[in-house]
Order: structure tokens, then C-alpha cells, then sequence
């Protein structure tokens, strides 16, 4: 990853961090996954060791966001306790996700921390289907062979410039894991996807658990189901206005979704109910009633 003398810094500065994925990590069997991971997805961290010219390196690339159209992540190396004089630096990677064929791509972007003489990669690899492996081709410089990462906890504490916010858990709602679970055990789940009194707009505090739903639609127990999404309103207001709005809360849901996650439009079914189904009969005002139900069709 670093040129040790003058005159052999052109070819491996061009190498430099690239380079040093060239051998497969030796990952420890058995640990369970990080908090971060869950079942149907890769986001949270992956952890392993590569080799380069500096020798045997720990790397840590923690994925905040996977989806067919926007991937990001942190690539974080530091030194393994067999080579301790490698130093420690990251950056910022973005790309892509499909979750029907595994494959995720993710580009080297901005530094975070740089040693001299190194360069960012890019990856382009495969996570496997139960989620404990993401192996492949490393580019975007001379020498980049392959990487294999899995799963455990990193033996490395991030410094304040190589960490990355990732999702957290908010209270009341289910990640991908447990959509998919409710799914398949129930045929339905009643999303907290709230709207404002009169709107067809997606609220700010509903969109992680759209993106959730959206991972759990793409894993390969769901990606072949079509799915309903219906549409409800509270009781204030005529049934046929409300019928016609809870339409639209289930379009602006199908629309995220397909734009978001590039799910087929024609997987979706949107119908709107309007108020004949409360979630709250005992409170026809109350917000919750106005809400966007999930089923499973076929």
C-alpha cells in the first residue's frame, strides 16, 4: 500500500491500497452477525484481512445503504496485529446493489484519512444467500486481485474520521427480517407509513421503513411475490374523497418503491379503501388510521 523508497513510488502509489487486497482474509469461523446485520441484508459491517505490499491488513467496510440504485459505504483498514507497522486510514465508497443476483459494486470515493502514497478501489462482488460472505474483484488500480469479508466484529475501534452513520433501529418499527417473517406467517403487515391530515405525501418518518420494505420485497423469499398495497384514511371527510385519497397514499408508496428499489410496478397492486377499514374504529379521527396496509397476493 506505501512505496518504501523514491524511485518505486510511481508503481505502487498506482497500486497502493488496491493492491493490498490481493490475498483472501483469514476470517474467523463461528461468531454471530454484528448488531448492524440482519436477515435479507448487507448492511452493517464486514470484517476480514488483505494482503499487499505492506503486507497482512485488517479492513473493516461497513455498508450504510444497499440498493439498486445507491450504495454507501466506509472502507476502514488498519493494522493486523502480525504486521502492527501498517497504518490506519479510510474513505467513503458508493455504487449500486441487486439484490436478485447478490451483487453489489461499490466505488472508492472522497478520503477520510490518507497515508501518503495510497489510493482508493473499487469493489465488485457477490454477498451469498445467507448473508455471511461478500467476495470478488477489487479494481481502480494496478495489482487488485480479490477480496473475501465476512461477518464478526471488527477488532479495530473506528477513529472519528473512519466511522459512518448507519440506520438505527427506531421504536415501533420491524427491519427487513421481520417484514419478510410477518409476511410470510401473517400474508399481511400494517406499516406505520402515517400521512398528514388530507395528504397523499410520504412523510420523513416513515421512509426508513418504506426502504425497509423495499429490502424485504427484493429477498429472494419475497422477489417473486406479487404484493398488494392498500391504501386507508381516518373518517373525517366524504367515503368517496377518502376513498380517492387512500388511493393515492397507496400510489405514492408503490412509487417510492419502484423508483427506489426498481421493483416491477407490475408486482404491486395499489387499491385504496378510503375509511371502510379503521385501524381505529373506536377512534375514527385518530392519525393512525391513515396508513398503508401490505399483503402478500400470490
Amino acid at each position: 500500500m506505501r512505496s518504501d523508497t523514491t524511485g518505486r513510488i510511481g508503481a505502487f502509489a498506482a497500486a497502493a491500497l488496491a493492491c493490498a487486497l490481493a490475498g483472501p482474509p483469514a476470517i474467523a469461523a463461528g461468531p454471530a452477525p454484528d448488531a448492524d446485520a440482519g436477515p435479507g441484508t448487507v448492511l452493517g459491517e464486514w470484517v476480514g484481512t488483505y494482503v499487499c505490499a505492506q503486507g497482512l491488513t485488517g479492513l473493516t467496510l461497513s455498508i450504510a445503504e444497499a440498493t439498486p440504485t445507491s450504495a454507501r459505504a466506509l472502507f476502514h483498514f488498519y493494522a493486523d496485529p502480525r504486521n502492527p507497522k501498517v497504518p490506519t486510514g479510510c474513505f467513503a465508497m458508493d455504487g449500486d446493489y441487486d439484490p436478485g443476483s447478490g451483487r453489489l459494486r461499490l466505488r472508492g470515493g472522497e478520503w477520510r484519512l490518507r497515508p501518503g502514497g495510497y489510493q482508493v478501489v473499487n469493489f465488485d462482488g457477490h454477498v451469498d444467500a445467507q448473508g455471511r460472505r461478500f467476495s470478488g474483484k477489487v479494481g481502480g488500480a494496478a495489482a487488485c486481485k480479490l477480496f473475501d469479508l465476512g461477518r464478526r466484529p471488527s477488532p479495530a475501534p473506528a477513529r472519528a474520521e473512519c466511522a459512518i452513520a448507519m440506520p438505527a433501529a427506531q421504536p415501533g418499527l420491524v427491519d427487513a427480517g421481520g417484514i419478510g417473517a410477518a409476511l410470510a406467517a401473517d400474508g399481511r403487515i400494517d406499516l406505520d407509513i402515517l400521512f398528514d391530515f388530507g395528504q397523499a405525501t410520504l412523510r420523513a418518518d416513515g421512509i426508513r421503513q418504506l426502504d425497509e420494505l423495499g429490502r424485504s420485497l427484493q429477498s429472494p423469499a419475497l422477489s417473486q411475490r406479487r404484493v398488494g398495497l392498500h391504501g386507508h384514511t381516518d373518517a373525517v371527510g366524504g367515503a368517496d374523497a377518502n376513498r380517492a385519497l387512500s388511493e393515492r397514499r397507496a400510489q405514492a408508496v408503490r412509487d417510492y418503491l419502484v423508483a427506489r428499489f426498481a421493483i416491477r410496478s407490475g408486482r404491486l397492486d395499489v387499491r385504496g379503501h378510503g375509511e371502510d377499514r379503521l385501524k381505529r374504529p373506536d377512534a375514527p379521527e385518530d392519525p393512525a388510521n391513515r396508513r398503508v396496509e401490505v399483503l402478500l397476493l400470490d
